[in-house]
C-alpha cells in the first residue's frame, strides 16, 4: 500500500510540472467572418492544447495577408512592427484600411514570432495562420502578381480533400515548413501588392496549403 500511495504521489507530481503544450489557434477572424473596409476588425486567438507553447511562440508580428501557400503578400501592418505577446494577450483590433485591396474572401491573419525559429529552417521565423475570410466595402485593386498567387492558391484547394477545404471554415492555425522564405514590405495598398511578397519554397504546402 505504502509503494501505491507513493506511485501516485509521484504521478500527481509529474503532472503539476510537466509544460503544457499548446499552439495559437485563431479563433476570429474564421472562415465565416466578413470584415469591412474602416471599420473595426477584431483578431483572436486561443490556446489549442497541441504542438509549441505559446510562451515559446512570444512576441509576434501580426499582419493580414493574401496569397496561398506558397507566396503570399504583405497588405497590412495589424501589430507591426512593434509585437504583441501572444501568451498573455489573447485580442487585438485593427481598423482595415479599405485601399489595400477589393472585396473578397482572399484575406488572412499571419503571426510570426520574433523569437522561435521554424524548426525545420532556423533561418526563418515560425508562423502561424488565420483561415481565409472576407472583406466587404473595399475600394482598392489586386494587380496581376496577387491576383496570380489568389488563382494558384484556389487551385491547390480544389485539388485537395474535401476535409482540407471544410477546415478553412473553421478556426486554425498552421505552421510554415518552408526552407526558405524572404520577404519585402514597401509601404500599403497597391504597392504592397506589387512588392510586399513572401516566397517560400514548395514544403510550406505541407503546413498551410489546408487553410487554402
Amino acid at each position: 500500500m505504502h509503494a501505491i500511495s507513493m506511485l501516485k504521489a509521484l504521478v500527481a507530481v509529474l503532472a503539476v510540472s510537466a509544460p503544457a503544450v499548446a499552439e495559437l489557434s485563431v479563433t476570429a477572424p474564421i472562415g465565416t467572418t466578413t470584415c469591412t473596409g474602416g471599420q473595426v476588425c477584431t483578431v483572436s486567438w486561443s490556446d489549442n492544447h497541441s504542438g509549441v507553447s505559446l510562451a515559446q511562440q512570444g512576441n509576434c508580428t501580426v499582419a493580414l495577408y493574401t496569397g496561398g501557400a506558397q507566396q503570399q503578400t504583405f497588405l497590412q501592418p495589424i501589430a507591426s512592427p512593434n509585437a504583441v505577446n501572444v501568451s498573455t494577450t489573447a485580442s487585438i483590433e485593427f481598423t482595415v484600411d479599405p485601399t489595400i485591396g477589393p472585396n473578397g474572401a482572399d484575406y488572412f491573419i499571419r503571426f510570426s514570432s520574433t523569437s522561435l525559429a521554424n524548426p525545420s529552417s532556423p533561418s526563418n521565423p515560425y508562423l502561424s495562420f488565420s483561415a481565409k475570410f472576407t472583406l466587404a466595402g473595399m475600394t482598392g485593386t489586386f494587380n496581376q502578381t496577387v491576383l496570380d498567387q489568389i488563382a494558384s492558391a484556389s487551385s491547390t484547394a480544389s485539388s485537395t480533400a474535401a476535409p482540407n477545404t471544410a477546415t478553412r471554415n473553421t478556426a486554425s492555425s498552421s505552421r510554415t515548413t518552408s526552407a526558405t522564405h524572404t520577404t519585402t514590405h514597401s509601404g500599403a495598398g497597391l504597392t504592397a501588392g506589387v512588392s510586399g511578397v513572401l516566397v517560400a519554397g514548395a514544403a510550406v504546402v505541407a503546413g498551410v496549403a489546408g487553410l487554402f
